[in-house]
């Protein structure tokens, strides 16, 4: 990060109007716009990525300060968030903390992990109450608030008789993120099936102001709507924040609005000063807290310390004011912004890059253990927080999720392509390491355990289609309505009306319907024209009446595409309406259900007993191991539910035909929800320092994670 104070050699100040004519700027002159505006792009993507972001999601999802809990995991046809977790179910809020405080209330999760990610407006996580640093059998509620708050020089706070736990944000904005450990593809009757985890947990976090808390006798107040449905208009203007402007001058207003509306924290704001060992284990102190450059061992806020850097970038016009395109600057000087806009885009895509070519040691899957989460203020600390917002969106603290993501499985750097079919085998983990055996390479990822043995947490592997170039992306797929394995069809469908070509079918113990929903039928489909077992949607906003739903089906959903020819989550409409030509014929009943999409894949298949074990016939596949297979078909001989469906050509050209360009591009990802502590090897995160033979050792983790082996088509 240039941090260096370029104005004198600029002659440029966005105050003073002394300028050089725009036809008389030197090479040099514009050499070192481009060069600062690389700078500031790399610096202010995060910020404006946050700001991006909070107005999509105030369109979308929820207005500011109040919970949008989403009743479905993450899938391509709901809004869900960034690298949306089908694993999880999300409640997400965009907070503004200006002049507001608010409470936020959990519930006892007890056995269900969580996670509340807290993030400022710079992508820092500020907090992360959960089951990793909180109790989980008794509800809490916190009082949020910003810097300029009356409490946010506190820890905790008596409040007209009540005690909050206090948690500053050191930003006036920022989002809360909540993760919900949720199965998606468990039986409909079972606790960890995805609705009823959302009607019995879900729905009982809320977010108030301070004021009503107070008022309702310190308790909270239940909101008047859980979700929000945009309309058409609101669809249309959340379009223009869904990505990153191509053109410099726009991004560096949005960057310029987001520092607006949040003055940079100090090393005064919020708990300042307090010593990390009375700092609560759910707020995060800045990065290296622990470290030699912190002698005297207190909290900053995690994003304090970046004054110099965009002091330095006053000369381009962008202060805590805003942008301003400099007074005398003509087409020359902002063809020079657009370029350093450019290369600043161009080095954080070849930074990533550059961590895949380098990933033989993990098996090409990238990852980072240490300083995610929470980002110092420091040239590295700008280019890794933006790698982590370009690769997909706010990362947790590794503590609470480990992430790895994989692009190729070779030292030619080969992009992985949903035509091939890929495996990924786990084998059992030893009854104990030495030290001279670690990292341990290719086991079950290790994990903090409950007293009974079984993951406190979750792990999964869950298959994305990437694309720089926008910002909501990677996508999960719609071809994960192709494996049906996990889904029944048992519901009895009411009626079929021939003439309106619709039917009315009772609501479903799986999830809402809703256009786009993938649902199929049972035995008897062929009866009516129907592939049983095979991905119907709904192709119309369902006509509720009481327990009942009405709507057209289609055999098809046709997703907008990128331009580079990738489905874009959240986005189309239905291909033609079914034509029903035979009504309910009496003793052959038309059965249906939705469908539970196998989109990943994990722990939580292990503990039921879904994924199957290999049994050893093939050396490759060694006996009790576990592979997880990505192809665009189900492989011969292999368990359907060890199957996530993968987008092939011939899958997206059934849908956009053979002229269309289309994009098979895939990024697996391995998430782990509570992996093992680091001084408990195997684990993902790094050991501590001072531990084995000799000390300080280099590995960066003691645990690598399996390949991902191409297998013959």
């Amino acid at each position: 990060m240039c941090a260096e104070q370029l104005e004198p050699r600029l002659a440029l100040s966005a105050s003073s109007g002394i300028h050089p004519a725009a036809s008389a700027a030197s090479p040099a002159q514009l050499a070192a716009i481009t060069k600062m505006a690389k700078d500031a792009y790399v610096w202010g993507l995060c910020p404006e990525s946050v700001y991006r972001f909070g107005k999509y999601n105030e369109l979308i999802s929820a207005p500011a300060n109040q919970l949008a809990h989403v009743p479905t995991p993450a899938a391509w046809n709901n809004a869900s968030t960034n690298a949306g977790d089908s694993s999880v179910l999300y409640i997400n809020a965009g907070l503004d903390l200006t002049n507001t405080d608010l409470v936020y209330t959990v519930p006892p999760t007890n056995a269900q992990f969580q996670v509340s990610q807290i993030i400022d407006a710079f992508t820092n996580t500020v907090a992360d109450p959960g089951t990793r640093t909180t109790p989980s059998d008794t509800a809490m509620s916190f009082l949020l608030v910003g810097p300029n708050s009356r409490y946010s020089h506190q820890t905790t706070a008596v409040i007209n008789g009540f005690t909050f736990k206090v948690i500053t944000v050191d930003t006036n904005r920022g989002e809360l993120l909540v993760r919900l450990r949720a199965d998606s593809l468990a039986d409909a009757a079972s606790p960890q099936a995805a609705q009823n985890v959302y009607d019995q947990v879900d729905t009982q976090f809320y977010l108030n102001t301070l004021q009503e808390f107070v008022a309702n006798g310190n308790k909270p107040v239940a909101p008047a709507q859980l979700t929000w449905t945009p309309t058409d208009v609101q669809q249309q203007e959340a379009q223009k924040w869904q990505n990153k402007p191509s053109d410099a001058v726009a991004f560096f207003k949005q960057v310029g609005e987001a520092l607006k509306l949040n003055p940079l924290p100090t090393r005064q704001t919020g708990i300042a000063g307090t010593p990390l060992r009375k700092v609560p284990a759910y707020v995060i102190p800045q990065p290296r807290a622990n470290q030699s450059d912190n002698p005297k061992g207190v909290y900053f806020a995690p994003s304090s310390g970046q004054q110099a850097a965009l002091t330095a970038f006053k000369p381009l016009g962008l202060t805590q004011n805003g942008f301003t395109i400099p007074r005398g600057w003509g087409p020359a000087q902002i063809n020079a912004l657009q370029k350093g806009y450019e290369l600043g885009q161009r080095y954080i895509d070849a930074e990533l890059k550059k961590q895949i070519n380098n990933a033989a040691s993990t098996n090409y899957w990238i990852s980072n253990n240490t300083t995610f989460g929470v980002f110092p203020s420091t040239p590295e600390g700008y280019t890794n927080r933006s790698i982590s917002t370009t690769a997909g969106g706010f990362t947790e603290m590794p503590e609470d999720g480990f992430y790895a993501a994989a692009f190729t499985n070779n030292a030619s750097g080969t992009t992985l392509t949903g035509d091939n079919t890929y495996s990924i085998t786990f084998t059992q983990p030893q009854s104990s390491y030495t030290y001279s055996q670690l990292p341990a390479s290719g086991i079950i990822p290790p994990m903090v355990k409950n007293p009974d043995g079984s993951v406190a947490g979750f792990w999964s592997v869950t298959v994305y289609q990437p694309d720089n170039a926008e910002s909501a992306a990677p996508f999960l797929s719609q071809a994960a309505v192709l494996n049906t394995a996990y889904s029944k069809a048992v519901t009895p469908v009411i009626s079929i009306d021939t003439t309106a070509d619709t039917i009315t079918v009772p609501k479903s113990a799986v999830g809402p319907l809703k256009a786009s929903t993938p649902i199929m039928f049972g035995s008897n489909a062929t009866t009516y024209g129907l592939v049983a077992n095979t991905a119907y949607y709904v192709a119309t906003t369902p006509v509720q009446t009481g327990d009942t739903y009405t709507f057209q089906i289609s055999a098809q959903w046709k997703q907008s595409l990128t331009s580079s020819g990738l489905p874009i989550q959240y986005s189309g409409s239905a291909g033609t309406p079914v034509d029903f030509t035979t009504s309910l014929v009496g003793g052959s009943p038309l059965t249906y259900g939705v469908v539970q999409q196998v989109s990943q894949l994990g722990s939580m298949q292990v503990a039921d007993g879904s994924l199957k074990q290999n049994d050893g016939s093939n050396p490759a596949f060694p006996k009790g191991s576990y592979t997880i297979w990505l192809s665009p078909t189900l492989p011969a001989g292999v368990p359907a539910t060890n199957w996530i469906p993968t987008p092939s050509t011939a899958y997206l050209q059934s849908i956009y035909g053979s002229t269309t360009t289309v994009n098979t591009t895939i990024e697996p990802i391995l998430r782990m929800y509570y992996p093992q502590p680091g001084n408990l090897p195997p684990s993902a995160l790094p050991l501590p320092r001072g531990y084995g033979s000799p000390k300080n050792p280099k590995l960066p983790s003691t645990y690598v994670i399996p390949p991902i082996v191409t297998q013959a088509s």
